[in-house]
């Protein structure tokens, strides 16, 4: 059975202090995360290592997050998808769940969304 200290995260997002606040966060709850700055780096770290979770940024310098969605849900397929984004509309989540995403956190987001999140997709 995995317990949370034994959970790896990946952390896909092109803003440095969203990834160390998100990852200094996880680390506190007990977590193992990984950053990735580009999907490309993401791609790479998810074909190198299995995630139970999955932040990832919509909107990235050499794409959208949307697409890495396909290797996630092929290649990592016990993961949580949690897409984190500014542009926090309707038609961005609902776009984010159609296309695989577990969930959405719209940015700034807090502790808090970031503890619920993480609860409601079970990691």
């Amino acid at each position: 059975m995995n317990t949370v200290s034994s959970k790896r995260v990946l952390i896909i997002d092109d803003e440095s202090d969203i990834c160390l606040l998100l990852s200094g966060l996880l680390r506190k709850l007990g977590y193992i995360p990984t950053c990735a700055q580009y999907i490309e780096e993401g791609r790479q770290c998810l074909l190198s290592q299995q995630y139970d979770a999955i932040f990832l940024d919509l909107n990235l310098p050499d794409g959208l997050g949307f697409d890495l969605l396909p290797l996630i849900r092929e290649d990592q397929v016990n993961a949580r998808v949690i897409m984190i984004s500014a542009f926090d509309g309707q038609a961005e989540r609902r776009r984010a769940v159609d296309q695989g995403a577990d969930f959405f956190v719209g940015k700034p987001f807090t502790r808090l969304s970031v503890e619920k999140a993480l609860q409601s997709t079970q990691v």
